[in-house]
């Protein structure tokens, strides 16, 4: 082999390698996920069950069960395409409401999901189909189904209440708000937001602010010195009015 072709081959060796040492690497996409969080608040701060509240209406109100389901909670993704993070939640506002799910790497523009449960998994079902893991299970719902009306109760808020708003004085009023029924669902849609996921968790907050619920602010009277049972269709009107402020009420950190 002589010299010129030698030279000549290490050349092109050499040109070959620095190529290779210039071209970017193919990046190895991560795994991407979402965190959704639901929790109560009072006037920014945490709602606590069995604490004492005074509401816009001058009542005293102690809440001792505060629960309710969520349906089909998606985040949008810039192009419209929508991810599923859970079909359903029951979120019980003494603890943790925290659901994780592994997402594709992206843009997201919003969130939404149902408050209660979506009719085609609401009336004339048998919990006992589910596993016990399942909020819509036996187990899993918790007392959250009317057996006598065959459906799910979408929002359970109970304890007692003082409607002449004074100190001190003993909380006697019932209040046991029951929403269910096909009526009283209802969905939800974030404002527009702008969040890229890629290889990393994001969590979004979702707020109840409990006291706009019981708030005239809302556009719907929600005074339980007025009106404080409901158990569905049984009272239709403090139903709806429930569910329309508690959707009034819901706020999103994203």
């Amino acid at each position: 082999m002589n010299r010129s072709f030698c030279l000549f081959a290490l050349v092109i060796i050499s040109l070959v390698l620095q190529s290779c040492k210039d071209e970017e690497p193919t990046p190895v996409p991560g795994k991407s996920s979402a965190t959704i969080t639901f929790d109560a608040r009072w006037e920014g701060t945490p709602f606590q069950i069995q604490q004492v509240y005074l509401d816009d209406f001058g009542n005293r109100i102690r809440c001792d069960k505060f629960m309710n389901y969520f349906s089909f909670i998606k985040l949008v993704a810039e192009d419209g395409s929508e991810v599923l993070v859970k079909d359903f939640v029951l979120a019980d506002y003494t603890g943790d409401n925290s659901y994780t799910a592994e997402v594709p790497s992206g843009k997201y523009t919003a969130l939404k999901f149902g408050i209660g449960v979506d009719r085609d998994y609401n009336k004339d079902q048998d919990p006992a189909q589910y596993p016990s893991s399942s909020p819509l299970s036996v187990a899993g719902s918790q007392g959250m189904f009317w057996v006598w009306n065959t459906g799910y109760i979408f929002a359970k808020f109970e304890g007692k209440a003082d409607t002449t708003g004074t100190a001190g004085v003993e909380l006697l009023s019932p209040i046991a708000i029951h929403a269910g029924d096909d009526f009283s669902y209802r969905t939800f849609t974030s404002q527009p937001f702008n969040v890229t996921i890629d290889g990393a968790n994001h969590v979004f907050a979702v707020h109840i602010n409990v006291d706009r619920i019981f708030s005239p602010d809302q556009g719907n009277v929600v005074n339980i010195a007025q009106d404080a049972i409901t158990h569905g269709g049984t009272n239709p009107d403090l139903t709806n009015n429930f569910m329309d402020n508690y959707l009034a009420a819901i706020s999103l950190e994203p």
